[in-house]
């Protein structure tokens, strides 16, 4: 059993870990806020803590709770938002890590912090499938915040041997997600005749299922190694939006044909997005779920929900 720190646990991705790392029978303590503003609630969570990072009462929790390993899921999630408000963006994102990372090399000097970074530090990769190797050229304040990010682990790792890694997420999706294209999809096929998505439609994307993204955070964990890595955390299959559009209507029941693309193009979002998983299967994690199983399961949740 090993103690579990998750920040932005109220999250998509920082809950479904909370939820898994309790089903695995670890200790986990979630740092996450609901929108009233109370701790998130994870059941059989060791403690839950609503506090807004950076924080000067971190490095005591983190003395506390002497985690051995260290999720850090909080910070911004909006590339196209960071376009027209990149210091918000900022602020929320590398303070927030350089705050924890302090707090790790003083008070908690022997835990794993998985940070979770993005695809959008490739901006338009001119490699397809990407590999980590690529060097990061981003489009987006997001895509440079999290570079940034990734940059400040390397330099905890190097200078203070901090063990770190970074996740480079692509598309995660899944019940409990309620923004993106699914889940505006959904949506719209549920309140419009005729609805209009955004973009070209022939833009691609690689989804990862909720549950593979979940295991391959784990397994990342678990890795003995005591030097930094990067590990791009996708499915390694590429879907046109077009593609992904019409799998929902499928599971809906919407008449193919009924919906459009505007055209317009969202500054700072690259037009194709594919992962090189060599390295992620390389340490034992390959995704299960197939899109189309993800699609409908999603769907089905989304429903059920009233989207």
């Amino acid at each position: 059993m090993k103690r579990i720190l998750i920040t932005g646990a109220s999250g998509f991705i920082g809950e479904a870990l909370a939820v898994e790392g309790v089903s695995r029978g670890h200790s986990v303590f979630a740092i996450g806020a609901e929108p009233d503003g109370n701790a998130c609630v994870i059941d059989g969570a060791a403690e839950t803590v609503a506090l807004r990072l950076p924080s000067t009462e971190i490095a005591p929790l983190l003395a506390a709770w002497r985690p051995d390993v260290l999720f850090h899921c909080a910070g911004s999630a909006f590339p196209a938002q960071s376009v027209n408000d990149p210091s918000r963006d900022f602020q929320s994102s590398v303070p927030v890590l350089h705050n924890l990372l302090e707090a790790v090399r003083t008070h908690a000097p022997n835990a794993h912090l998985i940070y979770l970074s993005s695809a959008a530090v490739y901006g338009k990769p001119y490699i397809l499938p990407t590999p980590e190797s690529l060097e990061p050229a981003p489009l987006s304040p997001y895509g440079f915040h999290k570079w940034l990010g990734e940059i400040l682990c390397r330099e905890y790792s190097d200078v203070y041997g901090i063990k770190t890694s970074v996740a480079r997420i692509f598309s995660a999706f899944g019940p409990g997600l309620e923004r993106q294209i699914i889940w505006d999809a959904i949506g719209k096929f549920r309140r419009e005749k005729s609805p209009v998505f955004f973009g070209t439609g022939m833009e691609s994307r690689d989804f990862i299922y909720i549950d593979d993204l979940v295991r391959a955070l784990f397994r990342m964990a678990e890795l003995e190694s005591s030097s930094h890595s990067v590990i791009n955390v996708a499915s390694g299959e590429g879907n046109r939006i077009s593609e992904v559009i019409a799998m929902v209507a499928e599971r809906m029941g919407v008449k193919d044909g009924s919906w459009s693309f505007s055209g317009i193009e969202s500054p700072g979002i690259p037009p194709a997005m594919i992962a090189d998983i060599t390295k992620l299967c390389m340490i034992g994690s390959r995704p299960e779920c197939s899109f189309l199983e993800g699609i409908e399961r999603t769907v089905d949740w989304a429903l059920r929900k009233g989207a």
